[in-house]
């Protein structure tokens, strides 16, 4: 009888838990847009809100008393670590309720290259391209772009998972799965190469067997050195490239001088997710919008 009466009591306490997190749902601060999208989609339910505006790069992001009120007043905070948000190590520092998406870089990184057998290939003739341009790069060996790795994103929602006391998301991972899928039938152009302004595709690339034959710039905040410039006109000139990506973020002024007087198109392309709403659609509109920008520098001129 006193097994029956803890049974009863157990239930009741998850059915009490269950209604509590209806009626009073996670309320969850996202550095980055991107990622607010995912946690959003995963979770409808799930209060979320960005530090970072869309509009703006992390890389160069500067934190005002209004930022630190913000974070001190989260419930909780997914942020993607040191090595890319440095102005958010101290002030997270004291808070109680943080997930780091940091130690995903490397270790998915692996499991990507792992997935792809021609990852190495298109890797080394990349890092041939770019030399000149790593000698100013900050982020080390690892990639901070976690959000561009389809391979990643279950990966990502497991830690937030965690962090906030939620189920796993199964229906967003179903939509998420059919989308891979379909994703993978239609960028299949394994051998012709794209110049993209900032070297923030390296996940993207790899996962979907892609040729990102050079980067304009490793780290956008640096100034793109004269000899890097060159190469990357000749490369355009050698009519081996499919496109030039350019994101909103950045002035782009100098694309313009490289793309002159050449056949290849330039293509716009957003990693930050500007104008996609955090809403329950909203990364897999966002993962869709970024498959119809490459397939879009992939058609014919």
């Amino acid at each position: 009888m006193q097994w029956l009466r803890l049974g009863v009591m157990w239930v009741l306490a998850c059915v009490s838990i269950n209604l509590w997190a209806q009626t009073n749902p996670p309320q969850v601060l996202v550095s980055i847009h991107p990622i607010a999208l995912l946690v959003k989609s995963a979770w409808p339910e799930v209060d979320v809100s960005t530090l970072v505006p869309p509009n703006q790069s992390p890389h160069d992001f500067a934190l005002k008393p209004s930022h630190r009120q913000i974070i001190a007043q989260a419930e909780h905070v997914v942020w993607l670590g040191e090595d890319m948000e440095p102005y958010l190590a101290k002030v997270l520092g004291g808070h109680g309720s943080v997930t780091n998406l940091s130690d995903l870089f490397a270790s998915t990184k692996v499991n990507t290259q792992a997935h792809d057998d021609h990852a190495d290939e298109h890797e080394d003739h990349a890092m041939h391209e770019e030399h000149d341009a790593h000698a100013g790069h900050d982020h080390g060996n690892v990639d901070p772009h976690i959000w561009l790795n389809p391979a990643a994103v279950p990966s990502i929602l497991h830690k937030v998972q965690l962090l906030l006391g939620l189920p796993e998301p199964k229906a967003f991972l179903s939509s998420y799965g059919q989308w891979q899928q379909q994703a993978r039938s239609a960028l299949t152009h394994q051998d012709t190469g794209f110049v993209s302004f900032h070297d923030a595709f390296h996940y993207w690339v790899t996962y979907f067997h892609l040729n990102q034959a050079a980067t304009l710039a490793i780290n956008p905040e640096q100034p793109v050195g004269t000899r890097h410039l060159l190469e990357v006109r000749r490369l355009l000139e050698s009519g081996k490239v499919a496109c030039l990506f350019v994101e909103p973020q950045f002035k782009a002024s100098i694309v313009d001088k490289l793309q002159q007087g050449t056949d290849v198109p330039v293509v716009k392309i957003d990693p930050l997710a500007s104008n996609f709403k955090i809403e329950s659609a909203g990364f897999l509109e966002f993962y869709a919008y970024l498959q119809r920008q490459f397939q879009q520098c992939y058609l014919p001129n």
